[in-house]
């Protein structure tokens, strides 16, 4: 019989809010086995039993397409989920056709109580592929009440909005009673209205309900990504009408304390993925439930985490703490802005990539108004910049370098780093994404509007593949839209740590610290048998 239907427990809140929900259109997203594809499987036939009209002779009549790339991947994944909650010879099993590569038309009846009523319910659960077809000339041939579409990710961007097109035509309306037309389409009509769309208020509107399902995607840029969730959410929550019409439902990652499908998916089983996973990319996606770029290089901060890293709603200047700022010359200049908090927090607050080719005045200009429209009246605490950027001018015929013609234009001090080097500017950067104030504060915190900072963290700020396979013993970075904003952010991190301070933690190698490294012990047992030792005296043993 395979999973009792009435015994069925939902993977966690989230994954029960998207079950429960009548969309329009909902969206869930998760890591691998955290129990999207029963959800969806469950969520038609839940409703049907809970929400369709009734018609005129006192059935529930419901017909839920299921579409996917191929047929051949529909098998392991949907139908094979279908089939495991409702076998061929389920009990409620009327007719069965299809498969083998071929459609599948799966029609069961069964009876439900709504309330005190008992209720007959007719459900028929049809299967399609898109494949290379057109898929508005696919999708014309069905009228449905509700549409799935199952790893929705791999197939073109507008697929749930086009077969949501063909929901709410079945069973026809004039088969429908009269009580329950009017009861739906009060709903039906408030649903219209989330949309942005205007319907006379005694027009009947039958229920349309789409929903999909995938893990996250493999782009940053991809729709079925921010159609749903936009730029700024994170694992662990649930989005309304972010595009209108739509409910994204976002699991939170196998190694959360919030993980959802415990039961079928324990917390060791994603343990042993993400060690065994060399492609941490993959392991970002079907492990921490994060999208990733696949096929670029590896991201340079494996430390970066948007749950923690990124603050939940935008952060504000907080009276009383002065600004500090980095700044990146380069083709596309940059500039980022901060607090460092008495406690060692950095609060990045604000950031600003001007396009290739603007000139020292140009990007003067524009970096002043950021300051004028976000942080008047604050003052700053210290400036830091790429020292490349003062050198080149003719000093004594009274010309200024770049860094320069922006320290004046701005009226700001800004220092040249202690040194260029790549590797000591991210690990500048590093010591503020791994670790905790307290044990709960994490030590940078970013505003949700630093989009090019945060794209960058999580997978455009990267290596060239050449440094991603060791082909090359630099660190080489890809220099893009996102390269110069983090460039500015090492440079101020840097520049408020120092070069000595930074060396100092990379040697500790993430020791608390209360651990003392080999080589310290050494010095500290050089410096005392420096003391106790008498001109003369040599002791063998100890070298």
């Amino acid at each position: 019989m395979g999973i009792e239907v009435t015994h069925y427990e939902p993977p966690g809140p989230i994954g029960e809010a998207f079950i429960n929900s009548r969309g329009p259109i909902d969206a869930i997203m998760g890591p691998g086995g955290s129990g999207k594809t029963v959800g969806s499987v469950i969520k038609g036939p839940k409703h049907a039993a809970q929400y369709m009209p009734v018609c005129k002779d006192g059935w529930v009549r419901v017909k839920t397409l299921c579409v996917r790339d191929t047929y051949r991947s529909f098998a392991r994944t949907a139908l094979a989920s279908w089939y495991n909650m409702f076998p061929i010879k389920h009990a409620w099993t009327v007719s069965h056709e299809g498969g083998q590569d071929r459609p599948v038309v799966h029609k069961m009846r069964w009876e439900a109580y709504r309330g005190r009523d008992l209720i007959k319910v007719e459900y028929i659960m049809e299967t399609g592929a898109i494949g290379d077809n057109d898929l508005e000339a696919f999708a014309k041939g069905y009228e449905i009440s509700m549409a799935w579409g199952n790893e929705y990710d791999l197939m073109p961007a507008n697929t749930l909005p086009v077969f949501f097109q063909r929901c709410g035509r079945y069973p026809p309306m004039d088969q429908i009673a009269p009580s329950e037309l009017e009861r739906v389409s009060r709903d039906g009509r408030a649903a219209m209205a989330a949309m942005g769309l205007q319907v006379d208020e005694n027009e009947p509107v039958l229920p349309r309900i789409v929903w999909g399902d995938m893990n996250p995607p493999p782009s940053l840029e991809h729709p079925a990504y921010l159609q749903p969730f936009g730029e700024s959410s994170k694992p662990g929550s649930i989005v309304h009408n972010f595009t209108p019409g739509w409910n994204g439902f976002w699991q939170p990652g196998g190694l959360s304390p919030n993980a959802e499908n415990r039961k079928g998916k324990p917390r060791s089983s994603y343990e042993l993925e993400a060690a065994t996973t060399t492609d941490k990319r993959l392991v970002k996606r079907m492990v921490h439930s994060i999208p990733a770029n696949v096929g670029a290089g590896d991201p340079v901060y494996d430390e970066f985490n948007r749950s923690i890293h990124v603050a939940d709603q935008p952060l504000e200047p907080l009276p009383g703490v002065p600004l500090s700022t980095g700044i990146d010359a380069g083709g596309s200049p940059a500039g980022i802005v901060g607090q460092f908090l008495p406690n060692g927090q950095l609060r990045l607050l604000a950031e600003h990539c001007a396009k290739p080719g603007t000139g020292a005045a140009r990007f003067s200009i524009q970096f002043h108004e950021l300051l004028i429209e976000r942080f008047r009246g604050f003052a700053f605490l210290e400036a830091f910049g790429d020292p490349a950027a003062f050198m080149g001018a003719d000093t004594e015929n009274g010309e200024l370098s770049w860094m320069q013609t922006v320290g004046k234009a701005l009226s700001l001090s800004i220092l040249p780093t202690e040194s260029n080097e790549p590797s000591l500017r991210q690990d500048a950067v590093r010591w503020y994404l791994s670790g905790l104030i307290d044990g709960a504060t994490p030590r940078i915190l970013i505003d949700p509007r630093c989009k090019k900072i945060i794209g960058g963290f999580e997978a455009h700020y990267m290596l060239t593949k050449n440094a991603s396979i060791g082909a090359t013993n630099k660190a080489e970075v890809v220099k893009n839209e996102y390269s110069h904003p983090h460039d500015a952010l090492q440079y101020l991190c840097l520049g408020h740590r120092g070069a000595a301070g930074v060396m100092a933690a990379s040697a500790n190698l993430g020791r608390g610290d209360n651990v003392m490294s080999l080589q310290h012990l050494r010095d500290l047992r050089d410096g005392r048998n420096q003391q106790q030792q008498r001109p003369g005296e040599f002791d063998v043993w100890n070298v």
